[in-house]
């Protein structure tokens, strides 16, 4: 059994994690996504790269991951974000990278589904359908389009790290984050023109927000969560990555005192019940959360 001071860390890390959400609407009030990305993984990478050795996997798939995760992923998330969708219908959607995960997993790797888990991907599918009708999200097909892509992204991104086997996590976000840095660069110069402009008008508010997606939710998150992975069995510490779009929505109803309606909550809750039928089932299915 976890130690209460170990919950408390794994639910400290679901908390970092839920509220990066807030952090990353805050920061994108003045930038767009793809510098945002950029100056943030540029940001990871200064911390962990000089400190860490490269990861024991070959650079081509060191370059499809940062494309899948880090450019292709976020990129799609925070757009979404960006373009207006709903902040609790998007931290919803982005769970929605857990059955993709098993549903890939069942395809390229003919891990067989089986019952309870056929019934949870049905479930939390149902769920964002349930959502996508709701008031705050009838007009915003594309952007909830783009959300669904992200956690498609983010499954697929999971499913390669799968095939890599067991490497170490900090190193690979450090590399995957110096990775990412040129892509999405290249992606700003060609979609919003000169970066400084953008960078002169963020405000200290901007720029915490900004350090707390690297600081809390990557290098300390991460660090935590992988430490408890090393105490403990997997099937112990998954289950708290169910907390993080709790702790998403609280954090945003902190920040922005949007109401709730009924009909989004009963879509929430059957997503998450099919999400955590799943994790429960397959825990290792959950483990990569979000940088």
């Amino acid at each position: 059994m976890m130690s209460p001071l170990h919950i408390l860390l794994a639910i400290l890390v679901s908390a970092c994690w839920g509220a990066n959400f807030v952090a990353a609407k805050i920061a994108l009030e003045v930038l767009p996504p793809f510098l945002l990305l950029c100056l943030r993984f540029a940001l990871v990478a200064l911390m962990i790269v000089p400190f860490m050795p490269r990861p024991t996997v070959g650079w081509k798939p060191l370059l499809l991951l940062s494309f899948l995760l880090g450019t292709l992923h976020f990129s799609l998330m925070f757009e979404a974000v960006w373009l207006g969708i709903d902040m609790p219908s998007a931290i919803i959607t982005t769970q929605l990278g857990v059955p993709f995960s098993c549903l890939l997993g069942s395809i390229l790797f003919q891990d067989r589904l089986g019952r309870w888990r056929s019934f949870g991907m049905l479930v939390s599918f149902a769920g964002v359908v349930v959502i996508a009708g709701t008031p705050q999200v009838a007009h915003q097909d594309w952007e909830l389009l783009l959300a669904i892509l992200a956690a498609f992204a983010w499954a697929s991104a999971n499913v390669m790290m799968k095939r890599m086997g067991e490497v170490k996590i900090l190193p690979l976000l450090g590399w995957l984050s110096l990775f990412c840095v040129p892509q999405l660069l290249a992606l700003t110069l060609l979609s919003d023109g000169e970066p400084v402009q953008y960078v002169a008008v963020m405000t200290l508010r901007h720029w915490v927000a900004l350090i707390y997606t690297v600081l809390f939710s990557t290098v300390l998150a991460y660090g935590l969560w992988y430490w408890l992975l090393g105490q403990y069995p997997i099937s112990q510490v998954a289950p708290f990555s169910l907390l993080v779009p709790v702790f998403g929505i609280l954090s945003y109803q902190w920040f922005y005192h949007d109401a709730l309606t009924t009909q989004f909550l009963i879509g929430g809750v059957l997503t998450m019940l099919g999400v955590g039928v799943i994790i429960i089932r397959r825990p290792r299915i959950g483990l990569l959360e979000r940088l």
